[in-house]
């Protein structure tokens, strides 16, 4: 007679090898995608051609699902309590899985205990542009002008991913700017272009449009290159020599904590056939993000970087959220 210790194990070989069987045939039904921002928009844009394609290769549909409030963060609460079994994905990025960890240090979810990376897919640097009456045509000119009066920046909002790498500018320059926040990045722009603020941090692919028309002076780009829409605006770290300015909006897909290694790396394959795409590439240039590495590495240290630089700068200047 066997025991009941033989039996147990038993039962949980059997379980486990049904439950590696599960794992093995994924995926075996759709996959929600969840984008933590409304419908409509580049975010959301990007988000269904990477889905779209991306169940291509798996064989199932991907379904969008938007789950917007409170900058992202009850789309990825969503996520984080989901079962860890690769049909439920988050959209996750720069304002959910690191400024707001940043800012609300109670957030029922953590950007990096939550949640096993799959790859970033896209990102887009931030910039400083002027008003296109500014006494200023060149980042030292600025600075000068800084130093001499009292100048004012926008952003898309208190705690933004613009409102630090204004604040980041000012620690890393000794100035002193009036920042302005604003309910999203086109108020700002608005107000910017009407001339009622002197400066404007937003991402690249935003304002490269009224650059081209003449509409505001770019002053640099915050990102570890050149922007390929804006090849003539040179970096921070260019006119600087200071790579800590470095400051981007990026977006990438990740799952649940422990989602079985078996799934994940079905899913980082899929992504990365999918961004080895040329035609898929395109779009996604055409819409002002650049691609990058599509690794799972890559998007894991990318959090804990921003996340360790952005948390550490709230705390050094005491940055308030709206």
């Amino acid at each position: 007679m066997n025991s009941p210790k033989f039996l147990m194990t038993l039962a949980l070989s059997l379980c486990a090898a049904c439950c590696w069987g599960q794992t093995d045939a994924y995926p075996t039904r759709p996959i929600t995608l969840v984008v933590p921002f409304p419908p409509g928009g580049p975010t959301d844009a990007s988000a269904r051609l990477i889905g779209k394609e991306m169940a291509s290769s798996l064989g199932q549909p991907v379904v969008i699902e938007n789950r917007a409030g409170a900058g992202g963060t009850v789309g990825s609460a969503a996520v984080a309590r989901a079962p860890a079994d690769g049909y439920t994905l988050l959209w996750g990025g720069t304002s959910s899985l690191v400024v707001a960890p940043a800012l609300y240090p109670g957030l029922s979810y953590d950007p990096v205990k939550s949640f096993a990376p799959v790859g970033m897919v896209v990102r887009g640097p931030m910039m400083i542009v002027g008003k296109g009456n500014l006494p200023a045509k060149n980042l030292a000119e600025v600075l000068a002008l800084a130093k001499t009066q009292k100048l004012s920046y926008g952003s898309a909002g208190a705690g933004s991913i613009g409102h630090l790498a204004g604040e980041l500018f000012e620690e890393s320059n000794h100035v002193h700017l009036l920042h302005v926040p604003y309910r999203g990045g086109a108020l700002a722009l608005n107000d910017l272009l009407g001339g009622q603020i002197d400066l404007l941090f937003e991402t690249a692919q935003f304002m490269a449009p009224h650059i081209k028309a003449g509409k505001v002076i770019p002053f640099g780009v915050a990102g570890s290159k050149r922007y390929p829409g804006l090849p003539d605006v040179p970096t921070l770290n260019e006119l600087l020599g200071k790579s800590s300015l470095e400051a981007y909006s990026w977006f990438g897909l990740v799952a649940p904590a422990n989602t079985p290694k078996p799934v994940l790396a079905v899913l980082e394959k899929s992504l990365q056939k999918t961004l080895s795409d040329p035609a898929i590439q395109a779009q996604i240039t055409a819409s002002g993000f650049e691609t990058v590495n599509s690794q799972s590495d890559f998007l894991a240290q990318a959090i804990a970087l921003d996340l360790k630089k952005w948390r550490e700068l709230v705390q050094r200047r005491n940055i308030k959220p709206d």
